[in-house]
């Protein structure tokens, strides 16, 4: 007998498509998990006061510079996504995509109701907004990535970055998502400093999310793979 004949066989793989893996209700119930615990971590950082995540960040600026809540202005805000994703896929984006448009109503909610929940994240000591940060980014990454693990819709943020990996193939949804996250946090700044003449909403801690939420969800996603024999 050959060593070859007698080595043991490697484990079976588990299916590596959602929809083979989880049924449809609880892929329904883990976005809609993803996406409160997003809208969890974006109260927090709202409440800390060292700059927001970077999906919020624009969003929270223009609450600054207006009268409108966090809330209405990320449904604002992800309604211009949603045109971003129609501009970038052009005749690819399908009709079932506007679904995003219902999403971005249920987040925007979701963000105002959870202000309403975080107050006790208001802090003046420095190091505990960190501890509060650090946590709401991890919080935000998981949320992310249980949101597009069932692969069944996604609100407009994470939309907007599969619009992209589809148009650049080679790269990896965590990555996208970092240069999406550095843009957004760009961009915000520029509409901060013009509106108020000093940076509003962006701080440290959005820094920080910038840095390391596509990065958290990067790792999330290789112990996911790695939980399932890929």
């Amino acid at each position: 007998m050959s060593p070859t004949d007698s080595a043991a066989p490697e484990p079976q793989k588990k299916p590596l498509d959602p929809a083979q893996r989880f049924n449809l209700p609880t892929r329904w119930a883990m976005f809609f998990i993803g996406i409160y615990i997003m809208s969890f971590a974006i109260a927090m950082t709202v409440h800390v006061g060292l700059g927001t995540t970077t999906i919020s960040a624009i969003p929270a600026v223009w609450s600054f510079i207006s009268p409108l809540s966090v809330g209405t202005t990320t449904i604002l805000f992800n309604v211009i996504l949603i045109i971003g994703q129609m501009i970038v896929l052009r005749k690819d984006f399908k009709m079932n995509m506007f679904i995003q448009l219902l999403w971005a109503f249920v987040f925007g909610f979701l963000c105002d109701l959870n202000l309403l929940v975080t107050g006790w994240a208001e802090t003046d000591n420095y190091i505990l907004a960190w501890v509060w940060v650090i946590s709401a980014t991890l919080l935000m990454s998981i949320g992310v990535f249980i949101q597009v693990l069932p692969n069944i819709t996604y609100i407009a943020g994470e939309g907007f970055v599969y619009a992209l990996v589809r148009k650049f193939p080679s790269m990896q949804f965590g990555s996208m998502k970092q240069i999406v996250d550095w843009t957004l946090v760009i961009i915000a700044g520029i509409i901060s400093l013009i509106a108020m003449g000093e940076l509003v909403g962006v701080r440290e801690g959005t820094i920080f999310a910038a840095f390391f939420i596509g990065f958290f969800v990067k790792q999330w996603r290789k112990l996911y793979l790695r939980s399932i024999g890929y």
